[in-house]
């Protein structure tokens, strides 16, 4: 029995964790973002001083980063990279295109827009400004997190049950096309 605890131990400090999340559960967590190769900081839900409150399976987190997650208890740490091709994708030069502008709009874009600028054009649509031409905008269309290796720090802080249906746990359907 002495054997099996510091196993554990030893496992939980290496981020394997030892008793099983399920999906259906709402865990609140906190996690540290950073850029896989330069360690530099992306986000960080601990300077928020509020934990992120997820439904497992429900969709909300990268499919590795989730069944990552699944292997979890409350108290866990687990650290985990993900390449680019399973968080946001690869960066994709195609989503950097070159639109047109009218004359009128132009004034106010050249009054209140800068390259470099992230700007939100329709529901769910953002794009990073990249050029102001004459009578045109390149905007990027590629996520700003795309092309990076990431690395997420998670502390499972708690969990608990979803409600269920007919002895079922009940998880958030968003249909394809709808924010989530």
């Amino acid at each position: 029995l002495c054997n099996q605890r510091r196993h554990i131990r030893r496992r939980r400090k290496q981020g394997v964790c030892s008793a099983a999340l399920t999906n259906g559960q709402k865990v609140a967590l906190h996690y540290k973002l950073t850029n896989g190769e330069t360690s530099e900081l992306i986000d960080d839900t601990s300077t928020r001083g509020q934990a992120v409150e997820i439904t497992l399976g429900s969709g909300e987190l990268f499919p590795k980063l989730e069944a990552q997650l699944l292997t979890c208890e409350v108290g866990s740490k687990v650290k985990l990279t993900l390449e680019p091709e399973d968080t946001y994708g690869n960066f994709d030069e195609k989503k950097i295109q070159k639109q047109p502008i009218l004359p009128e709009e132009m004034v106010q874009v050249k009054e209140q827009v800068q390259p470099g600028q992230v700007v939100q054009l329709a529901p769910n649509v953002i794009a990073k400004v990249v050029e102001i031409g004459e009578d045109s905008l390149t905007l990027d269309f590629n996520h700003p997190l795309a092309g990076l290796k990431l690395t997420f720090e998670v502390d499972v802080i708690a969990v608990k049950d979803a409600p269920t249906l007919f002895g079922t746990p009940m998880v958030k359907f968003t249909p394809p096309g709808q924010p989530r």
